[in-house]
């Protein structure tokens, strides 16, 4: 029984732990789908608001440079540049301008805030500052080479670590200095450096949020709040090759997971262009997957703990219930193998209140059934054994008499239950008929080229039919009713069944006959002894499955009428033919083995016997005898 408790075992942990895995693998790739979507939709909306926060810093300080021109017009006009200087100062310190330039109409400096020493060279060849002597105003993002970084006094300020060649990425605005007669009397220039400055954009991006950004010159980091490890920066490090060609060569935006510095984030990347409309940096924002996924993992850890709870809950109570399973199926093991030992006193006492509670009753009705039938055997016994005293009765007659007897009994028990079974199965098949006329009618009238697909449901109605007959048949043998027959006769209306001509022709089997003319007429039940002849034909033409040859022959041999039926089909083999008559016994996919018995049954009723020869490959024979005169032994079962 260790086996039976074993497999139980193995069931319930099954049953119990792979549904809830699945489950839990289902959610876990919901939650992180889920996870994924909101980090989606909140780097789109953020991305968005950090291109926004940029803009922002261009109208800014195209406002500020703007606002200053009536007043820079009025100092320089008094010729103030030592005042002037004093006062922008101040503004370029509050407003965190990393330049300021002033030049007169000819582009020659008046003032640089961040570089003296500029003031009073040539600035006329900068795009920027001839665009504006065309009163143009200018705001963009630019790129400056270590020329330009020096003459603007920021060449120490933009170096980046790691980065051999000075280039510094500024936000720069230019627009003309006007009087009050609207003439252009000269320029002024001012912007931000955002090399090394997270001042100006990335902390107006990500301030109060977990989220991180970056500003790059090309594919290079110019400005960021990554954090990096303690001995590098995030300052200098390059953005990923497919990621950097996406932005600056194809200029759409980028959307991926980014590794940096072994730390993973989702990001989105924006491409900045100068004024010339030209790519030159990127601006981008991103989001630590142990942010994003942080409530997804907590929300995992208390679906496993819940999981683990939910299998050793259901494998506590599975246990319990198998467990008093396992014993119950103990006892009936106990129970059969005293039957076994021939110990008909044993009973099972199961109050379980289920179907095993049922088969324990069962078991314990039929052991008493038995123990009551094997003390009738015994005193028959003892009975026979007197008799035998008295008659002198051979041994083997006493032993045929006891085989007889429970031949008998077996078969009363198997007529009960055949009565039973084919009660139920006749009044299921009724409403199955019943269900498939209707079916048949409707479809007649709806749709009637799917009618011949029901002839294979009917068919196997009928074959259904037919074997609750053979089976009542086999346990309740009709009563014969004799009268004169005509073999002959009988077996040529028998080969003129439409059915048998069908199977003739479908299975292309010739059939040979010769029948004795003089042949008398026996004392025989015509009905009986016609189904018993049919049986034999059938399974002939059923040993032929390639076609062959069917021989039909009748004569009179001492006293006794004989059929013999011949085929030339695949014959049995000596096991076949020593269990052939045997109840159940089949060598065919279908049928119950009863047609032999049958047949058997009916010619010993008749006072006959029946034979059969037969070797593989070489064809099968049965020869049936039946006396001219009425057999005086009572024929049959009512």
């Amino acid at each position: 029984m260790k086996k039976f408790q074993v497999k139980l075992f193995q069931t319930l942990l099954w049953t119990s732990v792979v549904p809830l895995a699945v489950v839990g693998l289902i959610t876990i790739i919901f939650l992180h789908r889920m996870a994924i979507g909101a980090a989606n939709q909140r780097l789109t909306n953020n991305l968005k608001i950090a291109q926004s926060a940029y803009r922002s810093v261009n109208d800014n300080l195209k406002f500020i440079v703007r606002d200053q021109n009536r007043r820079i017009y009025a100092l320089i006009g008094e010729d103030q540049i030592d005042l002037l200087k004093n006062e922008y100062a101040k503004i370029v310190r509050d407003n965190r301008l990393d330049f300021f330039i002033i030049t007169d109409n000819y582009g020659k400096v008046l003032v640089s805030m961040t570089n003296p020493a500029f003031e009073g060279r040539d600035y006329s060849r900068d795009y920027y500052v001839r665009r504006a002597l065309r009163n143009q105003t200018n705001l963009a993002t630019e790129v400056l080479d270590a020329g330009e970084l020096q003459q603007l006094g920021l060449l120490e300020k933009a170096a980046i670590a790691g980065v051999p060649e000075p280039r510094g990425l500024v936000i720069k605005a230019s627009m003309p200095l006007i009087n009050n007669n609207e003439i252009i009397v000269g320029t002024m220039t001012a912007g931000y450096l955002l090399n090394n400055n997270n001042a100006v954009v990335i902390e107006k991006i990500t301030r109060g949020t977990d989220l991180v950004s970056s500003i790059f010159l090309g594919d290079v980091r110019v400005c960021s709040d990554v954090p990096f490890k303690s001995k590098e920066k995030a300052v200098g490090s390059k953005l990923d090759t497919q990621a950097a060609a996406v932005l600056l060569e194809q200029k759409r935006d980028y959307f991926g997971r980014m590794a940096v510095s072994g730390n993973w984030y989702l990001a989105s990347y924006t491409t900045l262009y100068n004024v010339k409309d030209e790519a030159v940096g990127i601006l981008g924002i991103g989001l630590p997957e142990k942010s994003i996924f942080a409530q997804r993992d907590e929300l995992t850890k208390i679906f496993i703990i819940a999981v683990v709870l939910s299998v050793c809950l259901s494998l506590l109570i599975g246990l319990i219930n198998g467990g008093a399973i396992a014993a119950s199926v103990n006892k009936l093991y106990w129970g059969i193998e005293a039957f076994a030992r021939g110990d008909f006193t044993h009973r099972i006492e199961i109050s379980s209140n289920d179907e095993i509670e049922e088969l324990a009753n069962f078991f314990n009705k039929t052991m008493q059934q038995l123990l009551a039938a094997n003390r009738q055997l015994e005193v028959c016994s003892r009975n026979v054994e007197t008799l035998e005293s008295q008659v002198s009765y051979s041994a083997q007659q006493l032993e045929a008499a006891q085989k007889q007897l429970l031949e008998f009994e077996r078969m009363a028990a198997m007529g009960r239950m055949a009565t039973a079974v084919s009660h139920e199965l006749r009044n299921t098949f009724a409403e199955i008929q019943t269900s498939l006329y209707n079916l048949k009618s409707k479809m007649n009238r709806e749709c009637p080229q799917f009618v011949p697909n029901l002839k294979g449901v009917e068919e196997s109605l009928t074959s259904a039919n037919e074997t609750i007959a053979n089976v009542l048949r086999f346990s309740y043998p009709k009563k014969l009713i004799f009268s004169d027959v005509d073999v002959n006769y009988l077996i040529e209306s028998l080969l003129a069944f439409p059915n048998l001509q069908e199977m003739f022709k479908h299975s292309k089997i010739s059939v040979d006959k010769e029948l004795d003319q003089q042949l008398p007429h026996i004392k025989a039940d015509g009905l009986q002894l016609r189904e018993a002849m049919h049986n034999l034909i059938v399974n002939a033409v059923q040993a032929m499955p390639q076609g062959g040859k069917l021989g039909i022959f009748t004569y009179v041999d001492q006293s006794e009428v004989r059929i013999k039926v011949v085929d030339t089909g695949t014959g049995m083999s000596k096991e076949a033919l020593e269990n052939l008559f045997t109840p159940f016994f089949t060598t065919k996919s279908r049928g119950l083995g009863l047609g032999l018995s049958i047949t058997r049954a009916t010619v010993s009723e008749h006072g006959g016997s029946i034979q059969v020869f037969s070797e593989l490959n070489q064809g099968t024979t049965f020869i049936i005898s039946l006396p001219v005169k009425r057999p005086q032994t009572s024929a049959g079962g009512g």
